[in-house]
């Protein structure tokens, strides 16, 4: 992969992480480290001699070829790829769309910034009215601000509406949409290992198939080694779940925060006496 596309999936990292929760990068940390890693430095050399060192007991031409077809319809090792690019997939588009969107904002940010500074004088203050914004955000942030109003001589204290969180409306929805698809993704290519393999790879094979003359058994090479590395990926992809099923409450457990949240601070706001016993 050249320089290039590494710079493009940095900067998609890099405008997706403030979209999305702790749960998530800790599932990116599991992603690269315990997986992409794994496989591109270890995995890969347990299957390279997969195919010349699997021995059949007889000599009869082709026989060695269809049985290793029939044991081993698509190689582990390339299954254990597209199961972690199928998974990632859903994030990957999920980042592109943030970036996209904030691209958007962006220009419509500049665009309502010309059309109120009227032309010239705007392009020389330009930088100080971004300061300003990137202040005035600044005191925004948090769940609550406070406000001071004066009311008949005294001052009272009033909580304003919290601020919405970033994750909200469509990009709460296409974040939650890719996690349940990584789900389904995730538990579907562990069913598929299960019914293609199972877990464990047997050091024998026994073989009935044209053109072997009768039944032959097959053996296959480090077989132990590539049952470890089937359990690790498998027992990883299980921590993916659990993280992505975490990650779905704790977005559930934030929407409702936010919610009660908000409905509380408007009555306060609303009626300010109520809240005071």
């Amino acid at each position: 992969m050249s320089r290039a596309d590494w710079s493009f999936l940095e900067q998609l990292l890099e405008e997706g992480q403030g979209y999305s929760t702790g749960v998530g990068r800790v599932w990116l940390t599991v992603l690269f480290l315990f997986r992409m890693l794994v496989l591109g430095t270890a995995a890969e050399s347990a299957w390279d001699d997969e195919q010349n060192s699997f021995v059949c007991n007889t000599k009869q031409p082709g026989c060695t070829a269809v049985c290793y077809d029939k044991a081993f319809p698509i190689s582990h090792y390339r299954y254990f790829v597209l199961q972690v690019i199928f998974v990632s997939t859903p994030t990957i588009f999920y980042f592109g769309y943030v970036a996209l969107r904030a691209a958007k904002e962006e220009e419509d940010e500049e665009k309502k910034r010309t059309e109120e500074g009227g032309g010239g004088g705007e392009v020389r203050e330009r930088g100080g009215v971004k300061k300003n914004e990137e202040k005035k955000r600044e005191v925004r942030k948090g769940d609550e601000i406070e406000e001071l109003e004066e009311e008949k001589g005294g001052r009272k204290e009033v909580k304003a509406l919290p601020e919405a969180p970033k994750l909200k409306g469509r990009l709460l929805c296409a974040y939650a949409a890719s996690i349940l698809l990584k789900v389904l993704l995730e538990v579907g290519f562990i069913v598929g290992l299960w019914y293609l393999y199972g877990f464990v790879i047997p050091a024998r094979f026994e073989c009935v198939r044209d053109p072997c003359p009768h039944t032959v058994d097959c053996f296959v090479s480090r077989p132990t080694e590539k049952t470890i590395f089937t359990i690790y990926t498998q027992a990883i992809a299980g921590v993916s779940v659990l993280l992505n099923i975490a990650e779905l409450l704790h977005l559930l457990q934030l929407a409702i925060t936010h919610h009660l949240e908000k409905r509380y601070a408007q009555e306060q706001y609303t009626f300010p006496g109520i809240a005071r016993v």
